[in-house]
């Protein structure tokens, strides 16, 4: 799937990478209109392991805003220390939300299968081709 090949995409340039910090606090977040995983990735293993296992999860209509409470949660809780950004990979079919967010948020599509009309002004929208995947 598209997903897990953006996956592996992400795993093999944390490999290379000489300064990726070898342990980490990433939240695989699955939501359609709710959450329907939350899975945290601490080291590269733990994110290989994920890939390998990787399936979809929900597939109902898709509304965003609930990945942002629940991440907005997390902050208050001081799960993270030091939150970088969001990247939400989508076909853009959903309910943003209206605020802009205390850190940075992407919205990832694929050039042949998206609608990128409603992302807010705020995000960053990236669009990327079939092949930057593969």
């Amino acid at each position: 799937t598209l997903v897990r090949n953006f996956l592996n995409k992400t795993y093999s340039i944390l490999l290379s990478t000489e300064n990726f910090f070898k342990r980490v606090n990433v939240h695989i977040i699955q939501c359609d209109a709710e959450i329907q995983e939350d899975h945290k990735v601490t080291n590269l293993e733990d994110l290989k392991e994920y890939i390998d296992k990787y399936e979809v999860k929900g597939m109902g209509g898709t509304d965003f805003r609930p990945v942002f409470a629940y991440v907005d949660n997390m902050l208050k809780k001081k799960e993270f220390t030091n939150l970088k950004g969001l990247i939400y990979f989508t076909d853009g079919e959903g309910f943003y939300p209206k605020d802009p967010t205390p850190y940075d948020t992407a919205f990832v599509f694929v050039r042949d299968n998206y609608t990128d009309v409603n992302v807010p002004s705020w995000a960053i929208k990236l669009v990327l081709e079939p092949d930057d995947l593969a």
